[in-house]
């Protein structure tokens, strides 16, 4: 089929470099483009008004603020030939489809082949809790770098169905669709299966119940060779040696029967989990570090970060009014509890940092719990899955009171975005009841002890409740480091390594402007690796050598859009969700 764009055809402030395929039925391609700068990224095209299709675009949308999942650059129209095409512009994913790899022979033990499907079902958590299925889980939709994966092919997505689908199922992989997916059923258990198969394909080297060159033409033909009881494969199979709860959670996940399959992919995550080795248990229930200043404590099972010897606002280069705002406002409050009695001093609700990647913004709420050593709790939005365990809304409840039990305490939720969406954009009534037992939970927390920081990269994707006053008292903008800040970015990483003394720190931070604290602080480290194996100290040389080999994070166009957002937010009325009740007197 030819492809409706040529190359150098101008999208938006991209350019087509590479038609890639043509998907859904006929209506649907995607394409390599480029923007100014010469960043890669992919864009989806299709046919304005392709209900199927634009389904699964929305969904993209809400779940470009996931961690685990590439981010939107951008989305519009353009008009081709007379006909209108929408087209959503995605990054680039670094990194190999994990199906190159497999084909290449390539296996994993047991601990790295579920380091990387609890990364698949983390993603899967946070469609789930939208009330979306995948629907297409296979090696061919996870991009691996190093054992980093991210979720891709979201051209099936769709509510749980039964019967009547939204999307063409011919170019799905038969190996990994669940026995009800015959029966146009399609629903989290299906992705629970999926998943499972992924596992098993991981350790053998193959799908279950497939020998090395079957191919089925037929559904009868499937359901023939998947007649064989699944602890019979695993139990067979002595490529790799499972014990006995590994292959339990392996053919829990592969069963053919719909209820003896996992019912949620949290239970899933508990499962894998309880099936590590204590030396390498990679998720103990939720992943939640809570940290005292006199006593290590843990909510939920979460593991404990060390403070001792930590630097904190000493190692947070620039940004003093966020500093001197933390400290005045915040820390002295909390940590003065019969001072501010006595005055009647208030710490804020709460402060959101927003801005670009790579800027700091979660470095930041880490180095003030160093500086304050408040009881701090970092939750990260990959963890929904295994924070609130079947997306009850006591969980979130519990989270709050066990802060409060344990305060003063900070609550930092990073990407805060992913756990409050904008409720009119969510389709699950249970995400949309989530969120609102968190905004009841946020209301005068500080009353209780706590403060919460947020972080995030899209304020604007935030339901705008959480934002009023009362609940987020702050909303500070991070922005790119200027030249004094990357200077001292600079000082602090090369801070305790073997180094020249003629390093001119004013020269490396004007040849680095555009460039984010992290590729700063990369810089330093592919430079110092450089060093070691040279065996010589860090030099000014080499730091310039390895300036130019470091891509920038974040773009010009990328740059724009965040000031944009940045003149919404600051643009936006600081109102009180509630009026005042009561008497108005003076006027």
């Amino acid at each position: 089929m030819n492809a409706t764009l040529n190359i150098g055809h101008e999208v938006g402030n991209f350019t087509v470099v590479k038609y890639l395929k043509t998907y859904g039925m006929n209506n649907a391609e995607s394409y390599r483009v480029t923007d100014s700068d010469g960043n890669d990224a992919i864009m989806k095209l299709m046919i304005d008004g392709c209900s199927s299709l634009e389904f699964s675009y929305e969904v993209c949308e809400l779940m470009s603020r996931v961690k685990s999942m590439p981010s939107v650059k951008e989305r519009g129209v353009i008009n081709v030939n007379s006909i209108d095409y929408k087209f959503m512009i995605r990054e680039s994913v670094e990194g190999l489809k994990l199906s190159e790899l497999l084909d290449e022979g390539i296996t994993y033990n047991w601990e790295e082949a579920v380091s990387i499907v609890m990364q698949v079902l983390n993603a899967l958590a946070v469609l789930h809790r939208m009330g979306i299925c995948h629907n297409d889980v296979n090696p061919c939709n996870v991009i691996l770098d190093d054992f980093d994966a991210t979720l891709i092919g979201m051209s099936h997505l769709s509510p749980e169905t039964r019967g009547r689908l939204n999307f063409v199922t011919q170019d799905l992989n038969p190996w990994y669709m669940a026995p009800e997916t015959f029966r146009r059923r399609f629903g989290v258990k299906t992705d629970i299966f999926s998943a499972g198969v992924l596992l098993y394909r991981l350790l053998f080297g193959i799908e279950p119940w497939r020998n090395p060159g079957m191919e089925v033409s037929s559904v009868s033909e499937l359901r023939e060779v998947r007649r064989v009881p699944v602890d019979e494969i695993c139990s067979t199979n002595v490529r790799v040696q499972l014990d006995e709860h590994q292959k339990a959670v392996l053919c829990r996940m592969l069963a053919q029967d719909y209820e003896d399959r996992y019912g949620s992919v949290n239970e899933v995550m508990e499962a894998l989990s309880d099936s590590m080795s204590d030396s390498k248990n990679l998720v103990k229930g939720p992943d939640v570090p809570f940290v005292g200043s006199s006593e290590k404590v843990t909510l939920f099972d979460g593991v404990s970060i060390e403070q001792e010897g930590q630097n904190g606002f000493a190692d947070v280069a620039g940004l003093e009014n966020v500093k001197t705002l933390l400290a005045d406002e915040v820390m002295y409050v909390l940590k003065n509890p019969d001072k501010a009695r006595q005055y009647r001093l208030k710490a804020p609700n709460g402060m959101l940092f927003y801005g670009p990647p790579g800027c700091g913004k979660t470095y930041v709420a880490e180095k003030f719990a160093q500086e304050s050593r408040l009881n701090f709790v970092m939750v990260k939005a990959s963890d929904l899955g295994s924070i609130y365990i079947h997306g009850t809304q006591g969980k979130i409840k519990e989270l709050f009171d066990n802060a409060a039990a344990k305060a003063p305490t900070v609550l930092c939720f990073d990407e805060l975005d992913g756990m409050v969406p904008d409720r009119s954009k969510v389709t699950s009534e249970g995400a949309a009841g989530e969120v609102n037992e968190f905004l009841s939970q946020l209301n005068n927390c500080s009353d209780r002890g706590i403060f919460v920081i947020g972080t995030t990269n899209r304020p604007n994707m935030i339901d705008p409740a959480v934002l009023r006053s009362g609940r987020m008292d702050h909303l500070i903008y991070i922005p790119m480091p200027d030249a004094e800040a990357r200077k001292e970015l600079f000082r602090i990483h090369l801070s305790g390594r073997p180094q020249e003394e003629d390093i001119d720190l004013d020269a490396l931070a004007s040849m680095t402007d555009g460039y984010v604290a992290s590729d700063i602080e990369l810089i330093v480290n592919k430079t110092a690796l450089a060093a070691a194996k040279k065996d010589v100290p860090v030099s000014q040389e080499l730091l310039e050598e390895r300036i130019p080999m470091i891509r920038k994070s974040v773009s010009e166009s990328d740059k724009e859009a965040y000031e944009a957002v940045r003149q919404q937010m600051e643009s936006k009325p600081k109102t009180t969700e509630r009026r005042r009740i009561g008497f108005v007197t003076g006027n």
